[in-house]
């Protein structure tokens, strides 16, 4: 027997409406343990390239290092947001990028007191993509000029397959938290202190540690799709610009 197939509009709306929430997600209400875990089974279903499931998870609920934590990424929002604004330019006056701004802004303001953060990892280091490449170019010397193995760059498909690898399964953690009546976003502000998080939380160092994730219930559930350009503007058939 065939299973039925998916609720369209109800997936479509769980798609559409799940937003990176900061401002909305409740310091006060705990998250149980339980609920992450689910979540997280949901996301390791996610596609992995060639099956690596090199993915890990790092969750994080001790008041003492979230502190430690978002006195980290305050330093990192310091500088960011400086050369984020300098660099913005005509953005700097359009409402959605202001808001976006003071989202981001409040969010430094209030991580040390939202109920979990998750780090998600990747075993290994990112690669790097101009070495590659030149190991290629290099092994490639003695070959004939028509070789087609001249034109061949490894270095962006390592890159690819290393991210690619991980953000799947983070989009699918957060569709799984919005279900469950969770918010939550991705933030990258700790990233510039990789070594030092990595020594509080006894990360390796042979280990990246791609984003954080704040995770709480959300302050009233009613969000809806954002103000995108349609994809039709921006979607091309067959060539570039067609």
């Amino acid at each position: 027997m065939s299973q039925m197939p998916f609720d369209v509009a109800e997936t479509d709306r769980l798609l559409t409406t799940t937003r990176s929430v900061r401002r909305r997600l409740d310091l006060d209400r705990p998250v149980p343990r339980e609920v992450v875990e689910q979540a997280l089974e949901v996301a390791v279903q996610a596609p992995t390239a060639n099956n690596h499931q090199n993915w890990r998870w790092l969750v994080i609920t001790e008041a003492g290092v979230k502190e430690k934590l978002a006195e980290m990424i305050r330093s990192s929002w310091a500088f960011h947001r400086n050369d984020m604004w300098t660099n913005a330019g005509r953005r700097r006056n359009d409402a959605q990028a202001r808001r976006n701004y003071d989202s981001a802004q409040a969010l430094t303001e209030t991580i040390a007191a939202v109920p979990v953060l998750v780090i998600p990892c990747v075993l290994g280091r990112p690669p790097d993509i101009a070495a590659i490449n030149a190991r290629w170019r290099a092994r490639m010397a003695d070959k004939i000029a028509d070789d087609p193995g001249h034109l061949v760059q490894h270095g962006e498909t390592r890159a690819s397959i290393f991210y690619g690898s991980i953000f799947p399964a983070i989009w699918s953690f957060q569709l799984a938290l919005r279900s469950r009546g969770l918010g939550s976003t991705i933030t990258c502000l700790h990233v510039p202190h990789e070594r030092e998080t990595g020594r509080l939380l006894g990360i390796p160092t042979g280990v990246t540690q791609v984003c954080m994730i704040p995770v709480a219930y959300t302050l009233g559930t009613g969000f809806r799709p954002a103000d995108r350009y349609r994809a039709k503007e921006r979607t091309y058939w067959e060539r570039w610009g067609q």
